[in-house]
């Protein structure tokens, strides 16, 4: 396949221009990339006051959609309206560093073992502490950005394998994207990014955590709070679809205690923040979407490309990043949650 150029930057974007430009001005200061990138910002419910204002840079192009897709919908439409040989995932509250593209491109060209990579996340707030150094994930299916909130000191400056990639800023080849059928649009925000990678991961496309690509990472810049009552919603579903679309039969059933265990502890948070109906429509869009849900796992099932204990020992080695990263961090510090669930299950670390 020919290319029109070496990468395409898809960022889903709903109101807040002021965050889009300032993230389409850091990519213009690139490093060694020039003429080699293009922009698709993909517009949802657009309206001539939310939107990228004009003119526009000949590089930069626009992607209007009357109606709010969600991140996932809007960057397959980025992704099936662009060529080239990778594509950068990338949400418009993210500013980059000059090097951070450069570096991505050179770990995907120099190992073809991995279909995606995935750099270093600063707090934009705060550029000396981390908004996540990778995504891991538990045996019992929660996701975590590894490092969140710590200190930037080095504890995360070496170059390592990863699960997943955090959807804010990862670069993935093209030739993956269609493999794994894109973004699931039935996760219309939240965990899909995790879901991605772990459908690849399946069909043997390995990740990347390159320390030396930095971005600065705001963070939840539409819906504010972390605990959002959409973002409750949106995260209590996805994570049952994740784990009944991804898990293999076998895997399903051996990590059952675990499954449970996490859902209770979650299900403690959700309680904690009076956020119940939330969790309740959460759990509710879950099983309405069950059906379609298992009808995708059947096709992926039927594609994968690697066992059982292969997909095994890919959690475990995710599980023990979260561990090792919670055990590095003083006491008082340790997630309650993570607490818990270590004391049940992490006696192998």
């Amino acid at each position: 396949m020919i290319h029109n150029k070496l990468i395409s930057i898809v960022i889903p974007a709903l109101r807040r221009p002021d965050l889009t430009q300032r993230c389409v001005d850091s990519l213009e200061k690139q490093t060694r990339l020039t003429g080699s990138f293009e922009i698709i910002v993909v517009e949802n419910e657009a309206r001539p006051e939310s939107v990228l204002h004009d003119p526009l840079p000949s590089h930069v192009r626009r992607l209007i959609l009357a109606e709010n897709r969600g991140t996932t919908g809007s960057i397959n439409r980025g992704i099936a309206d662009s060529s080239s040989k990778y594509v950068l995932l990338l949400n418009n509250d993210v500013e980059l560093d000059p090097k951070f593209l450069p570096t991505l491109v050179s770990a995907l060209e120099e190992n073809e073992r991995y279909g995606f990579a995935t750099g270093k996340l600063l707090k934009a707030s705060e550029r000396n502490r981390l908004d996540g150094a990778g995504d891991a994930l538990l045996l019992g299916g929660g996701a975590f950005r590894l490092g969140h909130s710590d200190l930037d000191i080095g504890q995360f400056d070496r170059q390592c394998c990863v699960l997943a990639g955090c959807g804010a800023a990862t670069l993935f080849r093209r030739s993956v994207l269609p493999e794994v059928k894109g973004l699931d649009e039935d996760f219309f925000a939240y965990l899909d990014d995790v879901d991605l990678a772990l459908r690849a991961q399946l069909l043997g496309h390995g990740g990347v955590y390159v320390p030396d690509a930095v971005a600065y990472h705001i963070g939840s810049a539409t819906l504010g709070s972390p605990f959002h009552p959409k973002i409750v919603e949106w995260v209590t579903r996805n994570q049952m679809l994740l784990v009944a679309k991804n898990y293999p039969g076998a895997v399903l059933v051996r990590l059952l205690p675990q499954i449970v265990v996490f859902q209770v502890l979650w299900l403690g948070i959700v309680l904690r923040r009076a956020k119940l109906l939330s969790y309740t429509k959460g759990m509710i869009g879950a099983v309405c979407l069950l059906p379609r849900t298992l009808q995708k796992r059947r096709q992926l099932m039927a594609s994968r490309r690697i066992s059982n204990s292969a997909f095994m020992n890919l959690l475990c080695a995710s599980e023990k990043q979260v561990f090792d990263w919670q055990n590095a961090l003083p006491p008082a510090r340790r997630s309650t949650l993570l607490r818990i669930y270590f004391s049940l299950f992490g006696g192998s670390y």
